[in-house]
Formats: C-alpha cells, sequence, structure tokens
C-alpha cells in the first residue's frame, strides 16, 4: 500500500508521519486508527530524506501483526514454561516452582520489550518513506479537478 503523509518530525533515519483516513483504511489496519479517529501518527524508515512539513509517499510493508502478536504473547509464555521447567527439575517446593515461572516470564517480557527497541530504530514492522511529493504538481492537480484554470 502507498499513502501520501505529512512529515510532522524526523529524527535520523526516522521520520513521524502524519496521515488521513481515508474509506480504504477500514479494511487495510496497516496503520491501526483508532475509532473515532480522522489522522494517525506513524513512525517510517526515512530513506527519501524527508524534513518536517514535506507531504510524502509512504509504503507500509506487508502486514506482520500475525508475527508481532506471536512475539508478544508467546515469547513470554515459553519463558514462562522454561522458567517452570527450570524450577521443577531442580527444586521440589512449589513456592521455588512458582518463583521459577516469574522470573522467566519477567525474563520473556523484557526480551520483547528489548526486542521491541532495537526494530523500531530499524525497518522493523513500519512503514518506509519512498519519495517526496511536489506540492505544486499537487496544487495544479487539485486546481485542474476543481475546474479551475491554474
Amino acid at each position: 500500500m502507498t499513502e501520501r503523509a505529512l512529515v510532522v518530525k524526523t529524527s535520523g533515519r526516522i521520520a513521524v508521519l502524519q496521515i488521513e483516513k481515508k474509506p480504504e483504511c477500514e479494511s487495510c489496519k496497516v496503520c491501526a486508527f483508532k475509532a473515532g479517529k480522522s489522522r494517525v501518527k506513524v513512525k517510517a524508515l526515512n530513506t527519501a530524506g524527508a524534513k518536517a512539513g514535506d507531504e510524502v509517499l509512504v509504503r507500509a510493508e506487508k502486514d506482520n501483526r500475525a508475527l508481532a502478536s506471536f512475539i508478544v504473547y508467546m515469547v513470554p509464555v515459553l519463558f514462562t514454561a522454561a522458567g517452570v521447567a527450570v524450577g521443577a527439575l531442580c527444586f521440589e517446593k512449589e513456592a521455588f516452582i512458582a518463583l521459577f515461572a516469574l522470573v522467566g516470564l519477567a525474563l520473556g517480557f523484557a526480551l520483547v520489550f528489548a526486542a521491541d527497541k532495537i526494530l523500531s530504530g530499524s525497518r522493523g514492522f513500519g512503514m518506509e518513506v519512498v519519495e517526496i511529493c511536489d506540492t505544486k504538481t499537487k496544487d495544479t492537480e487539485e486546481g485542474k479537478q476543481s475546474g479551475q484554470n491554474v
């Protein structure tokens, strides 16, 4: 999916974009519009070198929500299970097994949090700015569509 967006701010290779909701957005869900909201701010990899105030074309990567959900939910569950297994093998008391389960859960959440921080600075699950739009061309096209001579 390619969409027009406005660059709100930039920080290194990452741009914060504001995207206006269109009817097509109802079926896509990549930008995660909240109910009742007509705009959303998203982070995107700024390969085009856009600056704040530029209108850009942004391309959304394929929808990786299933993979993201798996990582967010299953990694802590797997670490919790590993904690239970280690606690059960090393100790007979249930209190120690529960303690190891909690430690495994905490480690799982810490791993997910660290992976999120690392991936959000790279391409990750986001979007990419592919082109800076020429606003003069857009103004000319809008004038022709509304029947004005520019």
